[in-house]
C-alpha cells in the first residue's frame, strides 16, 4: 500500500452531530497520514455526485462504512446515495471474494443489524463507545497503515529434513532454444516468485532475439522489393517468430497476475525501438518493428482480458508513442498503425484494417507458441474480441471525459479510431465476447472512470454510439443493413446485462 493509503468514508447523513462526529474521525486520520476522502470536503457545488462516489470507492485503498441504524436500513432498501455505494461495493466484492478492503465502522446504539447485508460477516471496528474513541483509532491507523500491534512470528524451517521445502531458485538454462522452453522456464520462475531469476532469464534472451531480428532483415529483406501481400504475411510471421520467446515471457508475466510480473510495457518499448534497425529501404520493412508493436499489444490484451486485467490492458493501450521525431506523443490506441491499420502485413500506406485482423484473429493456427497460452482457438478469439470490444468502449467514455458529446450527433459522422472489424464475428464469439467482458463488473467501470467519464453518461449516449458504429461499418465496407454483424441482438443491448 502507498506511504499515504488513501480511505474512502461511506456514511449516511442522520444528523448534524452524527456529520460531525465522522468529520472528526476523517480528520483524526488525516493526521495521522491517511488520506481520508470525504464529502464534506471533496464534493463542491456543481460537482456530479454519483461520480464522486464511484471514483471514491474504486479508487481508494479501503473505504469504511460508517454503520448507523439509518444507514443499515437504507443500504439493504437500496436508497438514495447509500443504495448506490452498495451496488459499487458489490461489483468490487465479485471481482474479489473475501476482499478487505471494506471496513465496517460501527456506531449505531441500538440492538438491530449491525452492518448492511452486502458486508456480510467482516470484522468490524467498535466506535459505539465514545469513551474508547481513542483507543478504536489507534487500531484503525494502525490497520490501515498496514502496521499491526501483535507481529506475526516469522515462520521457521521444519525440524525434520525429509519434509523440508526445496527453496532453491529456478535453474536458468544457458541457451533457451525454443518459445516452449521460455515458457516453461518463464512459468516456474513466476510460482518460485523469482524475480531475480525472471531477470537473467530476460537478459540472456532479450539480446539475442533483437540481435537475430536485425540481421535476419539485413541478410533477407533489404534491397528485396515487396512481391505480393502473402509474401508479407510470411515476412511479419517470421518477424513474430524471432520475438516470440522475449513476447512469451511477458505474456507468462501477465497471465499471472502478480504485481512483481505483471507489468510488461517495456516489451513495447523494446519493439519500437530495436538497436540497428535500419531506417532506409523499402517502408513495409522499416516499418516491421510497428507491425510488432500491433501484435504484442494485442496479445497483451488478450492475456489480459482472459485473465479479468482490464487495468492492465488499458494501461497499455494508453502507452505514449513518440512521433514527429520525438517532439509529439499520442496514445497507442489512438494511432492507426499500432491500432489495426498496420502498413508492413497489408503493404499499403495507412494500412488495411480487415487485413489487419484478419492477420491477428487467424494466428492461433500458425503459432504453436500460443497453445501454452490459451486452452484452445475459441478461447484466443474470444479473448482478442472482448480486448477490442474495451478499446471500442474506452473510446466512446474518452470522448465524453473530453467533454465531445457533440460528436456523437447521429446526423453526422464519426471517424473511429478503433477498427470496427472485432464486430465481424459469429454469434457464438460475440456473446462470450461479452460474457468475458462482463465478467469483472468493477473492471468495465475503470474503462470510464479512468477517463473522468460516468457510466450514467456512457449508458446514456450508447444508442448513439451504436448506431454511429453500424453507419461506419456501412460507410466503410458497402454493407446494406441487412449484412450488418449481429449488431441488435448483443453489443448493441450491451448495458442492459449488466
Amino acid at each position: 500500500m502507498a506511504k499515504n493509503p488513501k480511505v474512502f468514508i461511506s456514511y449516511s447523513h442522520d444528523s448534524p452531530e452524527h456529520k460531525q462526529w465522522v468529520s472528526e474521525l476523517a480528520a483524526r486520520l488525516r493526521r495521522d497520514g491517511i488520506d481520508a476522502i470525504l464529502d464534506q470536503w471533496d464534493l463542491g457545488l456543481g460537482d456530479d455526485v454519483t461520480r464522486f462516489m464511484e471514483h471514491g470507492i474504486v479508487n481508494a485503498d479501503r473505504v469504511l462504512v460508517i454503520c448507523t441504524d439509518k444507514y443499515v436500513s437504507k443500504a439493504n432498501a437500496d436508497e438514495g446515495g447509500v443504495g448506490y455505494e452498495r451496488m459499487i461495493v458489490n461489483a468490487e466484492l465479485v471481482q474479489n471474494l473475501g476482499t478487505d478492503k471494506f471496513i465496517p465502522i460501527i456506531r449505531q446504539a441500538s440492538r438491530k443489524a449491525k452492518t448492511p447485508t452486502f458486508l456480510g460477516t467482516r470484522v468490524y471496528a467498535d466506535f459505539t463507545n465514545d469513551n474508547q474513541f481513542d483507543a478504536e483509532c489507534e487500531k484503525l491507523i494502525r490497520e490501515l497503515h498496514e502496521m499491526p500491534i501483535i507481529e506475526k512470528p516469522p515462520l521457521g524451517k521444519s525440524p525434520f529434513p525429509s519434509v523440508e521445502l526445496d527453496t532453491q531458485l529456478t535453474d536458468i538454462p544457458e541457451h533457451v532454444e525454443s518459445t516452449s522452453e521460455a515458457y516453461k522456464t518463464a512459468s516456474k520462475l513466476v510460482r518460485a516468485g523469482d524475480t531475480l531469476g525472471w531477470r537473467e532469464l530476460v537478459k540472456q534472451i532479450r539480446p539475442k532475439a533483437f540481435k537475430d531480428l536485425v540481421q535476419w532483415r539485413q541478410g533477407e529483406l533489404d534491397g528485396q522489393k515487396p512481391e505480393s501481400k502473402e509474401q508479407l504475411v510470411q515476412i511479419v510471421d517470421k518477424a513474430v517468430e524471432i520475438v516470440s520467446p522475449l513476447m512469451t515471457i511477458a505474456l507468462v508475466g501477465v497471465e499471472s497476475g502478480r504485481e512483481e510480473f505483471r507489468d510488461q510495457k517495456s516489451l513495447l518499448d523494446d519493439l519500437l525501438n530495436v538497436v540497428g534497425w535500419n531506417p532506409a529501404g523499402y517502408e513495409v520493412w522499416i516499418r516491421l518493428p510497428n507491425a510488432l508493436g500491433y501484435v504484442y499489444h494485442s496479445l497483451h490484451g488478450c492475456v489480459c482480458l482472459n485473465t479479468s486485467q482490464i487495468d492492465l490492458a488499458l494501461g497499455l493501450a494508453r502507452a505514449k508513442i513518440p512521433v514527429a521525431g520525438g517532439t509529439k506523443f499520442f496514445h497507442l490506441w489512438e494511432m492507426g498503425e499500432f491500432i489495426g491499420y498496420a502498413q508492413s502485413i497489408s503493404g499499403t500506406r495507412g494500412g488495411h484494417s480487415l487485413e489487419s485482423w484478419n492477420y491477428l484473429i487467424n494466428a492461433y493456427k500458425r503459432w504453436e507458441w500460443l497453445f501454452h497460452i490459451f486452452e484452445d482457438e475459441q478461447n484466443y478469439r474470444t479473448s482478442l474480441v472482448a480486448y477490442y470490444m474495451a478499446l471500442h468502449i474506452h473510446e466512446l467514455a474518452t470522448v465524453i471525459g473530453a467533454g465531445r458529446e457533440d460528436m456523437l450527433n447521429t446526423t453526422s459522422e464519426f471517424y473511429f479510431r478503433i477498427p470496427l472489424t472485432f464486430l465481424f464475428q459469429d454469434y457464438d464469439t460475440t456473446r462470450q465476447a461479452i460474457s468475458l467482458l462482463r465478467r469483472n463488473p468493477n473492471s468495465i467501470v475503470d474503462l470510464w472512470t479512468s477517463v473522468n467519464a460516468t457510466r450514467q453518461q456512457v449508458e446514456s449516449l450508447w444508442k448513439n454510439w451504436i448506431d454511429l458504429t453500424e453507419k461506419a461499418l456501412i460507410r466503410s465496407t458497402s454493407l446494406n443493413e441487412r449484412s450488418l454483424p449481429n449488431l441488435s441482438d448483443l453489443y448493441r443491448y450491451f448495458f442492459e446485462g449488466m
